[in-house]
């Protein structure tokens, strides 16, 4: 037992400082779990350890001197340009963002900050009434030209629109009608109660089952009608039923074909605004909610995508596996819980071990 404790003890000790931890953040304001001055204590501790930011690019080209970590922001928010480019220019650190592009637009009206997820709610529910989802809850281009002319903000791929797909057909339980979800708003429209609750996941991982819109007020009636007053098992048992039943009118099951297709558009849309606006090459790709697909990297990487980002936690080599770079996302980013999972991801088996528990 001795022995075992001396090797753990002794393989510690020899990778430590060669992991490289990638830190994850969404919003960075006074609504978020992470607001400006906190994220700037985050900024200070990597100082006073003499820590070298660098960007996911430089990551890719091998610029990647010792005691390296990547800060990393999904989405595009806003507030990424008010709270976290002034800290950035502050500290002379480096950061990169994925984009969500179909929110971004060029000019901006308003500096009212929310909640993202009632901001993302409010920019999905004008795309599917007017076809425009831009927002002021996100950076406008020539913010982010700004940022990435600094030579501190790296930018690149998040998917177009970040929505859902339905993934099963068998009843996860039933809307009550007064749910805010975007993905939702995208995949039935305003939701009402009685509406059935199908399991969802990110766009990229597979194929897809596309429901008509109509069959949800069917559904509804029927719920109404039959089910509302049942216990929710019998409920679901009988709902279940009423869709095996429907199916063949109104759902559509994607073939392999159908979701090559969908999501090459969509990585387009992606891809070409963000290098037009940017005129700077896009190579790598952060999977909406960490939802990955074999299938879908194999299609991105014949489109000139390089590294896939994911939500899985842990460290990376300084010789990346860009089939999947781990990142470390904290819902209470406190201090010292960064303190010690700054620890942990400079620490390659450390980080590792992390990675393989979490």
């Amino acid at each position: 037992m001795i022995y075992v404790l001396l090797l753990i003890i002794c393989l510690v000790i020899f990778y430590n400082k060669k992991g490289l931890p990638i830190f994850l953040y969404h919003q960075v304001n006074h609504l978020s779990n992470v607001n400006g001055d906190l994220f700037e204590e985050h900024l200070k501790i990597l100082k006073n350890k003499k820590m070298k930011t660098i960007t996911l690019s430089e990551y890719g080209e091998g610029k990647t001197p010792k005691n390296s970590i990547l800060l990393t922001l999904d989405d595009g928010y806003y507030d990424n340009y008010k709270n976290v480019f002034p800290l950035l220019k502050k500290y002379n650190m480096k950061a990169t963002i994925f984009l969500n592009t179909l929110y971004i637009g060029n000019e901006r009206e308003n500096t009212e900050i929310e909640i993202s997820g009632m901001g993302n709610y409010k920019a999905m529910k004008n795309y599917v009434e007017c076809g425009n989802g831009i927002t002021d809850q996100y950076m406008t281009w020539n913010e982010i030209k700004e940022m990435s002319e600094s030579g501190l903000v790296d930018f690149q791929c998040h998917s177009h629109k970040h929505v859902a797909i339905f993934k099963d057909i068998k009843l996860e339980g039933f809307f009550k009608g007064d749910e805010k979800d975007s993905t939702d708003m995208y995949l039935y429209g305003e939701v009402k109660e009685g509406y059935p609750k199908f399991p969802k996941r990110g766009e990229y991982s597979g194929p897809g089952i596309i429901i008509k819109r109509e069959f949800f007020d069917i559904f509804r009636e029927y719920y109404i009608k039959t089910l509302k007053e049942l216990d929710e098992k019998e409920a679901i048992n009988l709902g279940n039923k009423f869709i095996e039943e429907n199916k063949d009118e109104y759902f559509i099951f994607e073939t392999e074909s159908d979701f090559e297709n969908r999501i090459k558009k969509e990585l387009l849309l992606n891809k070409n605004l963000i290098e037009k606006n940017l005129n700077k090459k896009v190579q790598y790709f952060c999977w909406p909610w960490g939802h990955r697909s074999k299938k879908a990297i194999e299609i991105m990487e014949k489109m000139g995508i390089k590294g896939f980002i994911t939500t899985k936690k842990g460290t990376n080599s300084y010789n990346p596996n860009w089939k999947m770079i781990r990142r470390i996302e904290l819902r209470k980013y406190t201090v010292e819980k960064f303190k010690i999972n700054l620890f942990l991801g400079r620490n390659l088996i450390l980080g590792k071990i992390y990675g393989w528990v979490s």
